[in-house]
């Protein structure tokens, strides 16, 4: 039997913990708790969620302790692993950090762009609080961050936190993405093995073997670029997160030697994207009106009943099972692979060594590894520097409070540019967040 852990679930609001909560319990031979703390500032939102959990882990999950909890000091006092998955200022936000740039013409979309820019900045502050709270207690605790924007977060938490060996920052995409591929060529997931670089959602697949030494690349290459691409659970999608799969091969049809993330599209086709959005209805409004509202109804069927007879379990998450995985893959040292983000330190050897890049890799007691890459060429090189430049930029701006270093760092990512429109969607970001963050 292996050692049983605590865990606390940061953000435990998120329309995502009731599946996270049937992930745990599917795994809990292979990573046992003895108690979970759900956590978060909204007590009402948790609550819509919390007769659902608690009955779930009644019925198949008897002996791990359950607490809810709005006390940060009872959420990270002793803890094992947090979990984390913050969204500050919550569906409210979200709705602006996407409307606003749309009034310009530009992309407006929750991590990339200006949008990703005004969510950076707001989780920033709250991760920095978060990391201190639970530092006060453990040096040991082991911090998974899921808060996006992953690349904005991570880079930030390594300048803030650069000696914490115990902050992984995770981003499901490229497991979602393998498990998609999986489903492509008919392989099963556990046995594809990849190599990619870049950054978070700014990278490339270069190769993609199974465990038997079959190389699926050229295959897979190939069929992207002449189909369009739908992950793995296609009809469980809503017609948004279709339509971020649907350009890869609009783009490989330009440049198809590697096979590039979902996300790169938002800065290939900016303006093809942005004509395409309805300004009054963007993600965060589909969103509040089919998974949560799925989500919060199944809940809600929990209130008063003793079992789970004729009731939904929400599972089949692969953010829950990323979370998991890793967690697991941490606590007994398995070594697993993963794509993972990681300081680059000569990985990418002609690239920045303190950019965090995400590449293949390993996770183990001691975090997580990326594999050496080598250097890469002009194109990627160039791409890459511009994108992380912004990511850096835009970290500066929050640590300085430095509206220069904002508007830059707005020029410089590929979906603005303009700096007329930089300048006037950062007054309106600047505006509609003048709770969370500031700039002089």
């Amino acid at each position: 039997m292996r050692e049983s852990h605590i865990i606390t679930i940061a953000g435990a609001g998120s329309a995502r913990v009731p599946a996270l909560v049937g992930t745990l319990v599917n795994y809990k031979e292979r990573f046992p708790l003895s108690k979970i703390i759900f956590y978060d500032i909204d007590n009402e939102r948790m609550g819509l969620m919390e007769d659902y959990d608690r009955l779930v882990l009644k019925c198949f999950y008897p002996e791990c302790e359950v607490v809810f909890t709005t006390d940060e000091d009872e959420a990270y006092r002793e803890t094992d692993f947090v979990f984390c998955q913050m969204r500050v200022g919550k569906t409210a936000m979200r709705s602006l950090d996407e409307k606003i740039p749309l009034r310009y013409g530009l992309v407006g979309q929750e991590t990339c762009g200006p949008g990703g820019f005004a969510y950076g900045m707001r989780s920033l502050g709250a991760m920095k609080h978060m990391v201190e709270k639970v530092r006060s207690y453990s040096k040991d605790t082991w911090i998974l961050n899921y808060t996006n924007p992953a690349a904005i977060v991570a880079l930030g938490l390594d300048k803030m936190f650069p000696e914490d060996k115990r902050i992984l920052n995770l981003c499901d995409q490229p497991f979602s993405l393998m498990k998609s591929y999986a489903k492509i060529l008919g392989v099963p997931q556990e046995k594809l093995r990849a190599r990619y670089f870049g950054l978070n959602h700014f990278g490339w697949f270069t190769e993609l073997k199974d465990t038997d030494g079959n190389d699926h690349f050229d295959t897979l290459r190939a069929y992207l670029r002449d189909h369009d691409f739908q992950p793995f659970n296609a009809e469980q999608r809503s017609k948004s997160w279709l339509d971020t799969y649907v350009r890869v091969n609009q783009y490989m049809k330009f440049i198809d030697e590697y096979i590039p993330t979902t996300y790169l599209q938002y800065y290939m086709f900016p303006e093809e994207i942005a004509a395409e959005s309805d300004p009054a209805y963007t993600r965060a409004d589909e969103s509040r009106d089919s998974r949560e509202k799925e989500v919060f109804e199944v809940c809600a069927r929990a209130k008063g009943r003793d079992s789970m007879e004729g009731l939904e379990m929400l599972t089949n998450s692969v953010f829950g099972n990323l979370m998991v995985e890793v967690a697991e893959s941490i606590a007994y040292d398995l070594n697993r692979e993963f794509i993972v983000l990681v300081r680059n330190d000569g990985i990418i050897g002609n690239f920045e060594p303190d950019a965090i890049v995400e590449v293949a890799g390993t996770i183990g007691k001691d975090g997580a590894k990326g594999y050496p890459f080598g250097d890469i060429s002009p194109y990627y090189k160039g791409l890459m520097e511009g994108q992380y430049a912004y990511e850096l930029l835009t970290v500066e701006a929050f640590l300085e409070q430095d509206y220069t270093k904002a508007l830059k760092a707005l020029i410089l990512n590929r979906s603005v540019v303009d700096p007329s429109k930089a300048k006037a969607v950062l007054d309106d970001l600047m505006e509609a967040n003048k709770d969370y963050w500031t700039l002089k």
